[in-house]
């Protein structure tokens, strides 16, 4: 009897070891798979980032040179490009601490949940204000050249596209935000 007991205390041992160390492995590949997620968020960020700002200068070449529109147009185009860049920098700034996997999961997890709340939140300004702003470069290029049978529906067109791949794009980011606070759960769960 004693025997028997000695050699299920041993296998119990084992199998303890076994466990854990199993749950380091899964630690890590949450904090892996959470690391690329966020990265995946931060590259998005940066490529429009790069894009908002790279429109200013290319927004004076096409719509005021170019075009002959009015530099008020420009100037409210510069102003919504800040604005986004503004906007990636605040909420993206959760994603660029580098303490992000260090610190206290809870609240991690607490600020990936309010930049993902933000930038959920963001279509419901920034749509809005890029159809007030079409619509006024529209009607300037209506004024401009006049109303013929391609300027607006090139226009429509233009303006689907761009909002279908913005959404596209928000959609995925929203996807891997919901990802890592997924994961961040699933590594609280392991502890």
């Amino acid at each position: 009897m004693d025997y028997e007991l000695d050699e299920m205390r041993q296998q119990m041992a084992i199998l303890k070891d076994k466990l854990e160390s199993q749950t380091i492995v899964n630690d890590r590949f949450i904090r892996r798979s959470i690391k690329r997620n966020v990265s995946t968020i931060n590259r998005r960020y940066l490529v429009m980032t790069i894009i908002a700002l790279a429109m200013i200068p290319y927004g004076y070449w096409a719509f005021v040179m170019l075009n002959g529109l009015s530099v008020a147009l420009w100037i409210a185009l510069c102003v919504l490009m800040l604005a986004v860049v503004g906007f990636i920098y605040i909420n993206g700034s959760v994603l660029r601490d580098y303490n992000l996997m260090g610190g206290n999961l809870v609240e991690v997890r607490r600020k990936l949940a309010l930049a993902k709340k933000r930038d959920g939140n963001w279509p419901w300004f920034g749509i809005p204000v890029a159809v007030a702003w079409a619509s006024w470069a529209i009607y300037e290029m209506a004024q401009k050249t006049g109303v013929n049978e391609y300027l607006v529906p090139c226009c429509i067109v233009g303006i689907l596209v761009g909002a279908l791949v913005g959404l596209k794009v928000h959609f995925k980011t929203q996807r891997h935000y919901r990802d890592v606070l997924e994961q961040l759960e699933d590594l609280e769960d392991t502890k």
